[in-house]
């Protein structure tokens, strides 16, 4: 996923015979492309999304997925090139339909996995002042888990070995793999899904954006053959993830938000809850998580993405009818009835009567009350005042109304506020997914403090 390659060769859609020339370009950081001496779309009229090319090439055989017309021109002598951005690419198979592109398994690497484990099967004795060393190894025992009822996941850990003749060196290169292996085939776009997911996780709690390093899908259904025998197919995913920077960095032991050690007996029941917390909770994880990708860089719209994380977690898992539905709607049929309005001005009545949901400040209230820890706390002594403000600079940055303006924060007061209502939503994920306030109370205090 990280490396940087390019493949010539030969492309053809799916249902046509002819071949046309071309390179296949991937960079995580400038992009993927594919330029052809040819186009598969009309010049000028046809700009259609190609939904699968083949391709043959030294490197392979290789199929990608929705490729983004971009540009056809003709040279200065009259050759035509054909310019596409595919989505993704799949090296090692040809796919016809996109319906088919079905897997069981897949093997990925997760960029700060390692470190956040923190494990090693490294020893180095050092003994007679430097003079002699003793190097010994043994495999890290795998970590299994669950996701759902269909898929079985482990971690499994490698320390491949790497000699230099010329120079009597040795390298050995510790690495963590997850692996996904499904009870049924599944189409690719769910397995790059819960990919996501576990990526989130890891984001997290390591309070660094993670992304995948490599990915590589299998399948019964893909055979090849290697020394007379038949074997399963490796087929390596690249598509460029919209998270990857190369700012972001490894983080160690000290820095992470929670720490491996403290869940470790608890993992696999955290990880699952996670992955279920997704079903109905996507939206919310999804705003935070945003905050990841350009983390030292405070926008307006990072304090907006905060609130509406806390308001729709709070919409979700907590009540929002302030009274019983029944006896709501009964107060507002008694209103309407008590009342003669010509049918403009009681339409706009009927507006105003239909709210029964808490406002914002409340929200905050509950869920403070609820998810509190010794950050928050210190954090936010006064919540009272805190979920007025809160809620205050919330309604000026959606509406922008000038008679709030004076009043609204700005620049590093909107950051310190936007800080605080963060620590409050990532305490209500963390600890609906089983991880106790104990252990990542000192990760706020050193993320967020």
């Amino acid at each position: 996923m990280t490396s940087k390659f390019e493949h010539k060769g030969e492309w053809k859609l799916p249902n046509d015979e002819n071949w046309i020339n071309g390179t296949l370009k991937f960079d995580i950081e400038q992009g993927t492309s594919l330029e052809l001496f040819g186009t598969f779309n009309q010049p000028f009229f046809d700009r259609e999304e190609q939904k699968i090319i083949l391709g043959k090439t030294t490197n392979g055989d290789i199929t990608l997925i929705n490729s983004w017309y971009r540009s056809t021109k003709t040279s200065h002598n009259g050759i035509i090139i054909g310019k596409y951005t595919p989505s993704i690419i799949l090296e090692g198979h040809h796919f016809i339909e996109s319906s088919e592109i079905k897997f069981s398994k897949v093997i990925f690497r997760v960029f700060n996995l390692f470190q956040w484990l923190n494990l090693t099967g490294l020893e180095v004795n050092i003994k007679n002042q430097s003079k002699s060393y003793e190097i010994e190894y043994d495999e890290i025992p795998k970590i299994e888990f669950k996701l759902g009822e269909n898929c079985e996941g482990k971690i499994t850990f490698d320390g491949p070995i790497t000699t230099n003749g010329p120079y009597n060196s040795i390298e050995l290169k510790e690495a963590a793999y997850i692996t996904l292996d499904y009870s049924n085939s599944e189409q690719y776009e769910l397995i790059l899904s819960d990919i996501s997911k576990i990526i989130g996780f890891f984001t997290l709690v390591t309070f660094e954006q993670s992304y995948p390093q490599s990915i590589v899908l299998s399948d019964d259904e893909y055979k090849r053959n290697a020394f007379s025998l038949e074997r399963n197919k490796y087929i390596k995913c690249f598509y460029n993830h919209t998270s990857y920077n190369k700012r972001h960095r490894l983080r160690n032991k000290a820095e992470h938000l929670v720490s491996f050690e403290d869940i470790s007996t608890k993992f696999p029941k955290i990880i699952e809850n996670w992955y279920n917390l997704y079903e109905d909770t996507e939206e919310v994880i999804f705003l935070i998580l945003n905050h990841f990708k350009d983390k030292y860089r405070f926008t307006n719209d990072k304090f907006i993405d905060t609130t509406r994380a806390l308001e729709s977690y709070h919409r979700i898992h907590f009540n929002n009818d302030r009274i019983p539905k029944d006896e709501f709607e009964q107060l507002v049929t008694n209103i309407l009835t008590q009342v003669k309005l010509e049918e403009q001005d009681l339409n706009w009545l009927k507006q105003r009567l239909m709210g029964n949901e808490p406002n914002l400040k409340i929200r905050i209230e509950e869920l403070v009350e609820k998810h509190s820890n010794d950050f928050i706390k210190q954090n936010v002594p006064k919540v009272n005042k805190f979920a007025r403000i809160t809620t205050e600079n919330r309604n000026y940055y959606t509406h922008y109304d000038i008679r709030k303006k004076k009043k609204a924060l700005k620049g590093k007061e909107l950051s310190e506020l936007t800080r605080q209502n963060r620590a409050i939503i990532i305490s209500c994920l963390l600890n609906h997914i089983g991880i106790d306030s104990k252990y990542f109370e000192d990760g706020l205090k050193y993320n967020l403090g």
